[in-house]
């Protein structure tokens, strides 16, 4: 902040802001310098996510590590990733068991957004291909790299929702006993986790809907964006055509993946 400026800082460098300021364009709030002041204001959600000027690469990134991030979290936890890990250990098969498989983790942690980004920019290509000249490949990759977002919201909403009802329970003797001292201000500090709260239906349901809902949304942001993009309501059609052969094919492994039992 000494060297950049607060506001520059948090921005741009601060990784919670960053992806906290990503993820809150996708909410119905928003708060604005207006004539009359500081402004709180209500909106459709995403809207926040329709801008004019096509984000810098850096977002770009942003967008697809937490969406590849949070996919190979969840990946991480089935059969097929145990089996993959164990081809994937001979890589490494030089090191201490302890240190192959924590490296075995970190490899395939940072290769996925590198697989991530190479498969949206082939669709990207596919998009240029498809709505013709006047766009380039590159501009295509950073225009349309906040209709994913949406996505990323559904999938970390499913992917943690179990965590966070049955966790966050744990708020409850925390608020009541703040500082560790034996208050007992609310009557709660005594409460003890409900591990049964939600059930396996429940939270395929809401994952369901979760994933569902995000692609729906990044569907809508996309095809804004493309309107925005190619003045010919023709173009922008045919460019959505890769675009959501894309989509549909990752909520297709979203839902595959929350669907496996974990085994991790």
């Amino acid at each position: 902040m000494a060297l950049f400026g607060r506001e520059e800082w948090l921005r741009r460098g601060e990784a919670f802001s960053a992806v906290f300021g990503l993820i809150g364009r996708f909410g119905i709030t928003e708060g604005r310098t207006g004539p009359g002041g500081r402004e709180w204001n209500l909106r459709p959600p995403a809207a926040g996510l329709l801008q004019k000027e096509a984000p810098h690469p850096s977002e770009v990134a942003l967008v697809l590590a937490l969406l590849s991030t949070v996919t190979f979290d969840g990946f991480g936890e089935t059969v097929q990733w145990e089996l993959l890990r164990t081809r994937l250990y001979d890589l490494f098969g030089w090191m201490e068991a302890r240190a192959a498989f924590q490296a075995t983790d970190a490899f395939a942690l940072f290769a996925t957004p590198v697989i991530f980004f190479a498969v949206y920019a082939a669709f990207a290509g596919l998009m240029r291909l498809a709505a013709g000249s006047g766009i380039s490949t590159g501009g295509l990759i950073r225009r349309f790299a906040y209709s994913l977002v949406p996505i990323a919201v559904g999938y970390h909403l499913a992917h943690y929702f179990s965590y966070l009802v049955i966790q966050g329970q744990r708020i409850l003797p925390l608020a009541s006993d703040p500082f560790g001292w034996g208050w007992d201000l609310l009557g709660w500090a005594s409460y003890q986790v409900d591990i049964g709260i939600v059930d396996a239906r429940i939270a395929w349901n809401v994952s369901l809907a979760a994933i569902v809902l995000g692609h729906i949304f990044a569907v809508y942001l996309a095809h804004m964006m493309a309107l925005e993009a190619y003045p010919d309501h023709r173009r922008a059609l045919r460019s959505q055509y890769p675009m959501l052969a894309l989509m549909v094919g990752y909520t297709m492994v979203s839902l595959w993946i929350i669907a496996q039992p974990i085994v991790n």
